[in-house]
């Protein structure tokens, strides 16, 4: 590892947005803990990271959705202390560091894909298309351009389908999608949910059609879970690592972000897939690819280019993420062999990744309203001191607390917040154990 410790005898510097997300504050800590000079972009108060004691900088910027003025913000730091490195730390920065990567290269070392790359990406149909062609499977799929197409698909369609989201950039919320039943409840929803997004999508040519939702198979998730397939690639194709892991709960219901990981061996054939998929797509940098097990095989469902929640996990299983991406964005193409190679021999433990906080909180709200049985209940606890050894927290550390205290409260906010829409998605539990409940597909 001679030539990653002469890079960070350098001190290099590090940018990172999204302050609340965990990969954020695991990038953070990992990074100012091993000789960068970290600053980051909080575009709110309650940000876990921006009260990091990693952080050597904070600053303050306006909404990442709202493009131009987080734009303008962060050419100014760039202008006023340039050379930092920028890593993608959301959907949003990703396609916003790539639209506009000309300018940002004036001040910043930064290494995104191209922008049809990204189009096809984050625009879901294009996705699927992608996946299609490097060889793997995905979930039956319809792309209604209209209301009168829904109509005219809704009564032949296999319920339930999920309303996804054709992009998660320029939302106006951001979740996961809506599950529908029957053919009027789909014709219902869809044009909410259009009317709702048409409010941020704007006139953007590139996304023109972001407002308009894909309609896709929604399968109940059974024992194997939500697998991810996490790691990075280089921009030349020749450096590939990879790690395994099963999102195992999650924060709402019927579809949701993951808030509980299980590390899982390493699988060939997966991390081929995927592979061949990046080669498809002519990706490089950090990802994660989501997959669920339907009609007898595994199908791809996301790919996400960035920093993700569970980030921490994959650093304690020796794939520092966080370093390749800045040592690729640096230029330190030797440097990153080195330590891509380092871990490819590193032992992949047993680890698992956990929102300890958010966990309990939901099974405190679930059980205060019925709506988990007793049995998922004692489960999920049984589950927290099965893992304790092995787990890491999403922002807990006993070396860096305010973070922590930060998240909770911006935890209980949000909890407040969004407890109606709790009540409504969440039906009441039976008594029957069924500790898959929180597993369904994202």
């Amino acid at each position: 590892m001679g030539r990653v410790k002469a890079f960070l005898s350098k001190s290099p510097t590090v940018l990172l947005a999204s302050a609340a997300s965990g990969g954020t504050i695991a990038a953070a800590r990992y990074l100012g803990a091993n000789g960068f000079k970290v600053s980051v972009v909080s575009s709110q108060r309650l940000g876990a990271a921006a009260w990091s004691r990693y952080a050597a900088r904070t600053y303050s910027a306006p909404p990442e959705n709202e493009n131009q003025r987080f734009l303008e913000r962060l050419l100014a730091i760039g202008e006023s202390n340039p050379g930092q490195i920028l890593l993608p730390t959301s959907d949003e920065t990703a396609w916003l560091y790539t639209l506009h990567a000309t300018e940002l290269e004036r001040y910043f070392r930064i290494a995104q894909p191209s922008l049809p790359v990204l189009l096809n990406i984050l625009e879901k149909k294009l996705f699927s298309d992608a996946a299609i062609r490097a060889g793997l499977a995905v979930l039956p799929s319809w792309d209604p351009r209209n209301f009168d197409e829904v109509a005219e698909l809704a009564p032949a369609l296999p319920y339930p389908i999920l309303i996804k989201p054709r992009t998660h950039v320029h939302r106006l919320r951001n979740d996961k999608g809506t599950v529908v039943r029957s053919a009027d409840e789909l014709k219902d929803k869809y044009q909410r949910f259009v009317d709702r997004e048409q409010a941020r999508a704007g006139d953007n040519p590139l996304l023109r059609d972001a407002s308009l939702p894909i309609l896709q198979r929604f399968v109940r998730v059974g024992s194997e879970g939500v697998h991810s397939v996490t790691g990075f690639i280089d921009r030349a194709g020749e450096m590939f690592i990879t790690r395994g892991a099963t999102k195992v709960f999650q924060r709402s219901q019927p579809v949701g972000v993951g808030v509980c990981f299980e590390s899982r061996p390493h699988s060939p054939v997966m991390s081929d897939s995927v592979r061949r998929l990046c080669r498809e797509l002519g990706y490089f940098g950090i990802f994660e690819v989501e997959f669920i097990w339907f009609d007898g095989r595994w199908v791809a469902i996301d790919f996400n280019p960035r920093l993700f929640n569970q980030v921490g996990m994959d650093i304690r299983r020796g794939m520092p993420l966080p370093l390749f991406a800045c040592l690729e964005a640096a230029g330190e193409t030797e440097a990153l062999r080195e330590a891509v190679a380092s871990a490819d021999a590193e032992h992949d433990e047993q680890s698992a990744f956990c929102d300890r906080f958010t966990l309990r909180a939901i099974l405190l709200a679930q059980t205060m309203t019925a709506r988990i049985s007793p049995g998922d209940r004692v489960y999920w606890r049984n589950w927290i001191r099965r893992h304790a050894d092995h787990t890491v927290d999403f922002v807990a550390d006993e070396g860096d607390r305010i973070p922590e205290f930060i998240h909770v409260l911006s935890e209980i906010y949000l909890g407040l917040k969004s407890f109606p829409r709790f009540l409504r998605a969440t039906p009441r539990a039976s008594t029957q154990t069924s500790h898959l409940l929180t597993k369904e597909p994202s």
